[in-house]
């Protein structure tokens, strides 16, 4: 407000300064009422925004150029807005050096948020979300934030309150792109060196070990698809490099069954981790994804605390009262090559952030292709690569995708004719897009006839809101068919999907899923969460939210989970994660979902 006044207040004294020539050539008393604007738009401020010691002279300015009412001599007419003018000019940068104005307003972020939220998030009902309950928990704790100006605890504190609402189109951004970079390396813990997974066997074992196989490494040169690799090293202590093998000279490598962290069983730690760095709706995916956060909890530290470099603890005004990043470490109890039980005391090599970033990517990963790309996997079974339900931008606002079906159709017949008999759509990491594109690739494969797919909801125009009807569920609008054309009927289709399955993918996983000859497959279920998105600004950050209901023919919400969590799109079978998985995926870097998927092709 204050740069908004003093930018106002500049333009006055330019407009002043012109017109001492202008009332040469047009004589007019009038023109000495212009002398009255600085002081009156400074009044208007005043009552506005009060009086802070920095915007001093932006309101003296204005107050001296009121002088102007009163004198008679052109000189002095316009020596009059030039003062002024650098008397604002100095406050000017008074104000932008100012700590006080370099504050972010996080409790009405807060407030402001809550109250969009309130009104406009569609499904807080059927997620069983109390907003007043919510409000009356958080407010304090974003009042604290305020007071310490501290925007990585206001980032925790955010992923802490979204995630109350296990929903995958809810989420927390950062406006200011180097607090956003400070704030994930510094809110998953410290890296020790791997990744923990609960194998389909119930053990819990080591992933994505430094120096072993393909893992992630600090010493990584590779890509860096994340464009964060300078400020990631600034937060590797300066013994790191030494000790990065620790792990690997102990005799843990991916695989290795671990049986405590810091003497406790790896899950008395899962009621301390109450944020994610994605949300999982389904609460079998949040345990599937759990043990990975664990590996960031350093020894006597709180879930997310990250221990930084003398260097960056000023800059980022973050200590751990009595440790430093040299010193920060775990002891990992391991089961090794014996069969014996031991335990090793790894440190820290730096913010954990990017191995969990590594380790979920390996994880969850698809096909390295274009969108909608084939590859021929054997004889008779190719795949299609879907990562991203969009074609082109001519067609992602709209409803025509006939082109793209055209095409598709086309190859698939054409396959179908070479002898291919089974198609993988590999889903994996879809982030969603347009239904329509979704419709346009189901069409080809659905049974014969009219589809009806989804209803949307009726808007009142006047509260711009969803209203439910009396049976509690929103009022249904105009319904989406397609026309089936199942050019695929005497053929198998498998679905690979994971955690990470999103928005129209979870879209098309429901659609595709329930026909006859289509299996859905994966680690995990896909993330179910399909309504439509909006999002919010606040002054230092914007939430996206579920803003638009999509309703199923009876009314009821489409797709979502509910308050108990469970996923609601089809899930035929459960991919294993055992030791074979970890061996392809972590020291082979192969893809062993995708290699399961056609061998239970071969199976059948």
């Amino acid at each position: 407000m204050d740069k908004i006044f003093a930018g106002i207040e500049l333009g006055l004294m330019v407009i002043l300064f012109i017109s001492v020539s202008l009332s040469k050539k047009y004589a007019s008393a009038k023109w000495r009422l212009l002398y009255a604007a600085p002081i009156l738009t400074a009044i208007l401020f005043i009552y506005m925004d009060g009086i802070k010691r920095e915007a001093a002279g932006i309101i003296a300015g204005a107050v001296f150029a009121g002088l102007g009412l009163f004198v008679i001599k052109n000189k002095w007419k316009r020596i009059i807005p030039v003062t002024s003018g650098l008397m604002i000019m100095v406050s000017l940068v008074a104000i932008n050096i100012s700590p006080d104005y370099m504050r972010k307003n996080y409790a009405e972020d807060f407030d402001n948020i809550v109250g969009i939220l309130k009104e406009h998030y569609v499904i807080a009902e059927e997620k069983g979300l109390d907003f007043d309950q919510l409000y009356t928990e958080y407010a304090p704790l974003f009042k604290e934030v305020d007071k310490s100006q501290d925007y990585v605890e206001n980032y925790k504190l955010w992923l802490r309150f979204l995630s109350n609402f296990h929903d995958g189109h809810v989420s927390y951004y950062v406006k200011d792109d180097k607090h956003a970079e400070k704030a994930v390396c510094e809110s998953f813990g410290n890296d020790y060196g791997l990744s923990l997974i609960k194998l389909s066997t119930g053990e819990y074992a080591a992933i994505n070990v430094e120096g072993c196989g393909h893992s992630y490494s600090i010493t990584e040169d590779g890509y860096d698809e994340l464009a964060m690799r300078d400020i990631l090293k600034a937060y590797e202590p300066s013994n790191a490099e030494a000790n990065r093998l620790t792990l690997k000279n102990a005799g843990i490598h991916n695989g290795t069954i671990i049986t405590k962290w810091n003497g406790k069983p790896i899950d008395e730690y899962f009621d301390e981790i109450d944020y994610y760095m994605d949300q999982f709706p389904v609460k079998e995916n949040e345990e599937f994804y759990r043990p990975i956060y664990v590996a960031g909890i350093g020894r006597d530290l709180s879930y997310g605390e990250t221990v930084i470099p003398e260097a960056m603890k000023e800059s980022c005004k973050k200590t751990v009262e009595g440790v430093s990043a040299e010193t920060v470490s775990v002891d990992i109890t391991f089961i090794n090559d014996k069969g014996e039980e031991e335990t090793v005391k790894a440190p820290n090599l730096g913010s954990y952030f990017r191995r969990l970033f590594e380790t979920e990517k390996k994880l969850n990963k698809g096909i390295l292709a274009d969108n909608l790309s084939w590859q021929r996997l054997s004889d008779d079974t190719a795949v299609l690569r879907i990562y991203s339900m969009s074609y082109d931008y001519k067609t992602y606002n709209g409803a025509d995708y006939t082109e793209m079906t055209g095409i598709l159709r086309e190859e698939l017949l054409g396959l179908k004719q070479d002898g291919v008999k089974n198609i993988i759509i590999d889903l994996r990491s879809n982030t969603g897009g347009s239904p329509y594109f979704v419709e346009g690739v189901a069409q080809l494969f659905a049974p014969e006839g009219e589809q009806l797919t989804y209803y949307n909801a009726v808007i009142n125009e006047k509260t711009a809101t969803y209203e439910r009807g009396a049976d509690g569920k929103y009022i249904k609008g105009v319904p989406s068919t397609f026309q089936g054309e199942d050019i695929w009927h005497d053929g198998q289709v498998i679905l690979l999907v994971n955690a990470a399955t999103v928005s129209a993918g979870d879209d098309m996983t429901y659609i595709m899923g329930a026909y006859p000859n289509v299996k859905v497959m994966g680690i995990t279920r896909s993330n179910s969460s399909c309504q439509a998105v909006t999002q919010f600004s606040g002054e230092a950050g914007l939430v996206s939210f579920s803003a638009v209901p999509t309703l199923f023919p009876d009314g009821s919400i489409a797709i979502d989970t509910f308050a108990d969590r469970i996923g609601r799109t089809p899930f035929d079978e459960r991919i294993p994660l055992d030791q074979e998985a970890v061996t392809a995926i972590f020291d082979k870097d192969e893809d062993y979902i995708m290699n399961y998927a056609i061998n239970s092709l071969d199976a059948q």
